[in-house]
């Protein structure tokens, strides 16, 4: 039952994520050649996918609808008066927060894979081609570093009450994140940089002429990058078990 319940929650945010990306993605592949002929050099199909879909427009909405994702939770519930009710279902606080954990992980999944879809079939149709394998590559690392930040949210909503704190506070302090990576001495370490693993940028995986991914993919980096996740998940729940509400 909690399953279905935490699906009928959410539903409407992964879905409306599905259909944004796929939409933009589709926006891109058949304006693709208005969009390289107005770049400021010449450019090919693929690098034009990388920058507008896996560097830029398409990843921003990928990355904010991870976070919206992870901000619902217990505390929100409280703050709308609906705890009472999942409170009293007949299953511990620990199979509530899991599950719910694990139903949104699994809709940042889905929209990880999207583009994995829609960019290699409909390529095609404008007269191009992008390759499955390496659109399905991205897709790993948006799977895996997108768990990051939906994780992260996910803690974030069981630390502090307010309707939309934990969004807030999620992207002031991943931007913040973001901007310390540019720091010079720490460019010489790029694994801590999970902005730069995400689209492969300045990545020993990616090759920045082709713009294509040549692996091997950093399995040791998106390991890590999953054992974290899980870890604000596991942080998430031992507060709400001995949360008072």
């Amino acid at each position: 039952m909690y399953w279905y319940k935490s699906w009928c929650e959410i539903r409407t945010v992964i879905l409306l994520g599905i259909a944004s990306i796929a939409v933009a993605c589709l926006f891109i592949v058949f304006h693709q050649q208005s969009m390289r002929d107005q770049a400021s050099e010449p450019t090919t199909y693929v690098a034009l996918v990388w920058k507008a879909v896996y560097d830029s427009f398409v990843f921003d909405i990928f990355f904010i609808l991870s976070i919206v994702l992870g901000s619902d939770g217990l505390l929100h519930e409280k703050t709308i008066g609906t705890s009472g009710f999942t409170l009293a279902l007949p299953v511990s606080r620990r199979r509530i927060l899991l599950t719910r954990a694990f139903v949104g992980y699994c809709a940042v999944l889905a929209m990880a894979l999207t583009p994995a879809i829609v960019l290699p079939l409909c390529s095609r149709f404008s007269g191009q081609h992008y390759s499955a394998a390496q659109a399905l590559g991205f897709s790993l690392l948006w799977g895996c570093c997108g768990s990051i930040f939906y994780a992260y949210t996910f803690l974030l909503a069981h630390l502090m009450e307010g309707e939309h704190s934990a969004i807030l506070v999620a992207i002031t302090s991943l931007m913040a994140y973001r901007f310390l990576m540019a720091i010079p001495w720490l460019t010489h370490v790029p694994m801590l940089n999970i902005f730069g693993i995400v689209n492969g940028e300045d990545m020993p995986f990616f090759n920045e002429s082709t713009h294509l991914l040549v692996g091997p993919m950093p399995w040791l980096a998106l390991l890590v990058v999953l054992f974290i996740a899980s870890v604000f998940v596991f942080l998430a729940v031992r507060r709400m078990e001995t949360m008072d509400f």
